[in-house]
């Protein structure tokens, strides 16, 4: 019987929720870099790896001898581990319409904006195949040239995208909230990206296929409409925070991305350290320790244990740079009509 397991390792992916090819690759017990080799056709998956991939879709006479054919070093570690592998892929295959039926219930403020100015017509035909998943603080949801296979259209969750450097220093080039959705590559040809992205913010989010993304985008709709004009929001934050990057002082860069996570959050706290704002911003956490040290001295923030309540956004309204207002602005006008 012949394979296409291109198709089989995408299948598994998404009846795992695995966020990224890397994620997929840890529990096969494969590296990214042989993953990525793999992608390009520089390699091949192995034997081993292809029977685990059958066994966690299903192939229960397979099982047995996954379990014999794995090294004899670390042999439990290695059993535990695919046995996880199983579990999850089984639980992902509970039915998932009733809990959107309940997220739907609520008040479309509560959604994700995106899904919420859909036609009622559109947004009940997409509706079976949304998964809603649940984001963890610091998850990373795929890595750059990592081959996408969803999108995320967050609910709750705030998803960082950043750019990484060569030695390791990262900047955030954008944040998607509710506002939005996470892998525009999918629907405008890239298939990849060349950014990290990861969880800033713990929450939810409603997943979709790549598949169901192109034939929706296709046809040429509100989908293909809204997510565009997204695109255009998100190209005009991404180059407004490259200026604010290299033109602006830290507490402006500072009172920006407060702002832009608060108006992505239902409450004023942000969860986040200063150390992983300081790896968001690209500058030194002293400069982020000062900053919030002086906001919180104004009465302008309340910072602890990597709790920020912002209890006078007024003042970081005033004290933001004018790159805050621009990626507003155009948010706004782009989306003021629907």
């Amino acid at each position: 019987m012949q394979f296409d397991w291109y198709q089989l390792f995408d299948e598994l992916k998404r009846r795992g929720h695995f966020g990224s090819d890397a994620q997929l690759a840890d529990s096969l017990g494969l590296t990214r870099s042989q993953i990525s080799a793999w992608r390009k056709n520089k390699s091949d998956l192995g034997t081993l790896t292809k029977i685990k991939i059958l066994d966690a879709l299903g192939h229960d006479t397979l099982h047995s001898a996954v379990l014999s054919l794995l090294p004899e070093k670390n042999h439990q570690e290695l059993i535990k581990r695919h046995e996880q592998l199983v579990a999850r892929v089984n639980r992902s295959e509970q039915p998932r319409d009733e809990a959107f039926s309940n997220h739907r219930e609520d008040s479309l403020s509560q959604m994700n904006y995106l899904l919420a100015a859909l036609p009622p017509d559109e947004r009940e035909r997409i509706a079976p195949h949304l998964s809603p998943v649940s984001m963890k603080l610091g998850q990373v949801v795929y890595e750059p040239g990592d081959h996408l296979s969803h999108v995320y259209l967050p609910t709750t969750a705030i998803i960082s995208m950043l750019y990484v450097m060569e030695n390791g220093a990262s900047a955030e080039i954008a944040v998607v909230g509710r506002d939005g959705l996470l892998g525009v590559a999918l629907f405008m040809g890239g298939e990849t990206m060349p950014n990290r992205a990861i969880v800033q913010s713990a929450g939810q989010a409603f997943r979709l296929s790549g598949e169901i993304v192109k034939r929706e985008f296709a046809r040429g709709g509100a989908i293909q409409r809204l997510f565009l004009r997204y695109t255009q929001a998100l190209i005009t934050q991404m180059a407004q925070t490259a200026v604010c990057n290299r033109h602006h002082s830290i507490a402006q860069q500072f009172c920006r991305w407060l702002l832009l996570s608060l108006d992505r959050l239902e409450t004023n706290d942000v969860r986040m350290t200063q150390e992983l704002i300081a790896n968001m911003l690209g500058v030194r956490r002293a400069g982020v320790t000062e900053t919030a040290k002086k906001l919180q001295d104004d009465g302008v923030i309340r910072y602890s244990r990597g709790l920020i309540e912002v209890l006078d956004r007024r003042v970081l309204e005033v004290e933001v740079c004018e790159c805050y207002k621009v990626v507003k602005r155009e948010s706004d006008r782009l989306f003021s009509s629907l």
